[in-house]
């Protein structure tokens, strides 16, 4: 019979080994998880000998991490925006970078909504939305915004949908099975429109976890700007006059992503870096005078 402390080392040289990048933590959640413990709870037990039921189901889960499958989707969560989110192989885990387009949209639909003065609700079109994690994020840091949540697949809806729920804005989220804006009204319109797209090429997929996620969320066509560029061509169609669309690009797709949102004559194009100073988000703004 091994120690809890006995089994972390021995688990860490495993993920090591099998290149996981963050072995000791990956150890200590899932060894926690066995053992139904916090993993501040692990670090009181650490001298003590683990029954051979929770050694079994350790060794279950660590076989899962060491074949690359996101730990997030072995312990069925992952934080995003200081909240916790519900996760399945039907979403793309949630990663960090994505919640600079949380941000943005909040400082710019925040200023619009203090320039308008009125009471009319701020209405929001997340595509792609996946877990949920940008709707509810932004439903949460928006209390008068009404999200409407659009994914082609109805799996990742209920993902969605149960995220809304146990963050409590469900009643402020509507998720629609819809391929871009298919699936809405003709005549519906938004103040934001916000996206992480799949934007992978097939290069770009290094990275063994990629294997895991669902591809329809990841790959971007050949040249990863397939799903980019169909979202900027529609959006003008979609946003009311002054309305901005934030859109989440990958490594070497500003250019590309600047110049297709002139040529759909929106406005005020940038692009934004990431905290790590990579060019992550579109940002552009619909055009009162452009032809749409």
């Amino acid at each position: 019979m091994s120690t809890y402390a006995e089994l972390l080392q021995t688990a860490e040289a495993r993920l090591h080994t099998s290149g996981v990048g963050t072995p000791r933590l990956d150890s200590e959640l899932l060894l926690a998880r066995a053992a139904t413990i916090t993993r501040t709870g692990l670090y009181g037990r650490l001298q003590t000998d683990v029954p051979a039921e929770i050694a079994s189901a350790f060794e279950a889960l660590l076989a899962r991490r060491a074949r690359r499958e996101p730990l997030a989707y072995i312990t069925g969560a992952q934080e995003f925006w200081s909240l916790s989110f519900a996760v399945s192989p039907a979403v793309l885990v949630p990663r960090p970078e994505t919640e600079l387009l949380v941000e943005l949209a909040c400082e710019l639909l925040e200023r619009a909504a203090a320039e308008r003065a009125g009471p009319e609700p701020t209405w929001i079109c997340d595509v792609g939305t996946g877990s949920g994690c940008i709707a509810v994020a932004l439903a949460q840091e928006l209390p008068d915004a009404r999200v409407v949540a659009v994914d082609v697949s109805v799996d990742a809806l209920a993902v969605a949908e149960r995220n809304a729920a146990e963050h409590g804005v469900a009643d402020r989220i509507l998720c629609v099975e819809s391929d871009l804006f298919d699936g809405l009204d003709p005549s519906t319109r938004f103040d934001a429109i916000v996206s992480n797209p799949p934007y992978l090429a097939p290069a770009d997929f290094t990275q063994p976890e990629l294997r895991f996620e669902p591809h329809t969320a990841l790959s971007g066509g050949s040249d990863g700007l397939e799903a980019i560029s169909r979202l900027i061509e529609a959006a003008p169609g979609r946003l009311h006059t002054g309305g901005w669309l934030i859109v989440e690009i990958g490594a070497g797709q500003a250019k590309d992503a600047d110049e297709l949102a002139r040529a759909a004559h929106l406005a005020e194009v940038r692009v934004v870096p990431d905290l790590a100073g990579l060019p992550r988000a579109l940002v552009a703004r619909s055009n009162l005078h452009a032809p749409l």
